[in-house]
């Protein structure tokens, strides 16, 4: 059990460090990385889902110790920093939402040159 602790520890370390790497990154200049480092987390979302599942199964046969514990307390602060991040991601996407839909629906009035076809 252990084991399988630490290996979920190392995994979710991976993810809160690649996800501070997508919040480190400009999303008007680099959405389509940004994107794509998105579905990338779904891997080691994926992979901690597997570790879950054994942890599940050893779960019900095992006393817990101390080391697991402050283990497992360990794993509860990596993701609530993990969470955090999501949310300040989140943001970031919807206010850029925002100011793209303000300025699909502002036409532009710096303009004040008029187009004549002879």
């Amino acid at each position: 059990m252990k084991k399988l602790l630490i290996e979920k520890i190392e995994t979710a370390k991976e993810l809160r460090n690649h996800t501070k790497e997508i919040m480190s990154m400009p999303l008007k200049t680099e959405y389509l990385k940004v994107s794509e480092m998105i579905d990338e987390r779904q891997s080691y979302i994926e992979k901690i889902d597997s570790i879950n599942a054994e942890l599940n199964e050893l779960d019900k046969s095992f006393i817990e110790t101390n080391e697991i514990k402050a283990l497992k307390r360990e794993l509860r602060e990596i993701f609530k920093e993990v969470s955090e991040l999501d949310n300040l991601i989140r943001r970031n996407i919807n206010d850029e939402l925002k100011n793209v839909k303000k300025n699909l629906n502002q036409p532009e009035t710096l303009s004040k040159s008029l187009n004549i076809k002879a």
